[in-house]
C-alpha cells in the first residue's frame, strides 16, 4: 500500500477546498399551489375565530445562527424572517378589531438540514409565547419538516429544504391560533 498517497490525501482535500463551507443567502421561495391554498384556508379560520392577534416578527434564538448544514452557512436570515412575517403571517391575520387581543411572540429555535439516504431533509422549529394584556397565557412549539430528493447536492438544495420546512412550520403555527383563541375565551383566569 502506498503510504505517501494516503498521507497526502488530507493535504489534497484541503488544497482543493473539499471541506469548504459555502455562504448562501437564504431567500423566500414561491409557495406551491397546495401551500397557498392551505394558508388561505387557515387565514379564514383565524379571521372567524373571534380574536385579534398581534403576531410579532420572529426572533432568531438559534445557538448557531449561520450554519444550516455541514456545507452551507445561511446568510441574510434576519431579512428573510422579516419577509416571512410580511408575506406569510400578515396576510393570514385579520385586521378586524375584536375584544380579545392575543399577542404572539415567536422565536426560531432551530433551522437546519441534513442528508438521509438520497434526500435532503429540512427542519425548522419555533416556540410561540402567547400573552393577553401583558400576562403570559401559554406557550406552544411548532416544527416544520420538508424532504426533497438530493439531485446534485447543491447549496441551493439545502437552502430550499430549510425554506420549505419553515413554510410547514409557519402553517402549523398559524393553525394553532384559533385553538389558542378558544382556550383564551374559556379561561377564567383572564
Amino acid at each position: 500500500m502506498n503510504t505517501k498517497l494516503l498521507c497526502s490525501l488530507p493535504l489534497f482535500l484541503a488544497a482543493t477546498n473539499a471541506f469548504a463551507v459555502a455562504d448562501v443567502p437564504i431567500q423566500s421561495v414561491k409557495l406551491t399551489k397546495k401551500m397557498e391554498k392551505q394558508f388561505t384556508q387557515v387565514g379564514k379560520k383565524i379571521s372567524s375565530s373571534g380574536c385579534s392577534f398581534n403576531v410579532l416578527p420572529f426572533k432568531d434564538e438559534r445557538f448557531n445562527k449561520s450554519t444550516i448544514s455541514w456545507a452551507v452557512n445561511a446568510t441574510n436570515v434576519d431579512a428573510w424572517l422579516v419577509d416571512l412575517h410580511k408575506s406569510l403571517i400578515k396576510p393570514a391575520i385579520s385586521e378586524a378589531a375584536n375584544e380579545l387581543v392575543i399577542e404572539v411572540s415567536p422565536s426560531l429555535n432551530r433551522l437546519y438540514t441534513y442528508n438521509e439516504s438520497m434526500n435532503i431533509n429540512g427542519m425548522s422549529v419555533v416556540t410561540a409565547d402567547y400573552s393577553i394584556q401583558g400576562k403570559a397565557f401559554k406557550t406552544s412549539h411548532h416544527r416544520g419538516f420538508y424532504s426533497k430528493t438530493n439531485w446534485a447536492n447543491g447549496d441551493s438544495e439545502f437552502v430550499e429544504s430549510a425554506e420549505r420546512a419553515t413554510h410547514e412550520m409557519v402553517l402549523s403555527f398559524l393553525k394553532k391560533l384559533p385553538e389558542v383563541c378558544e382556550q383564551a375565551k374559556s379561561s377564567s383566569t383572564l
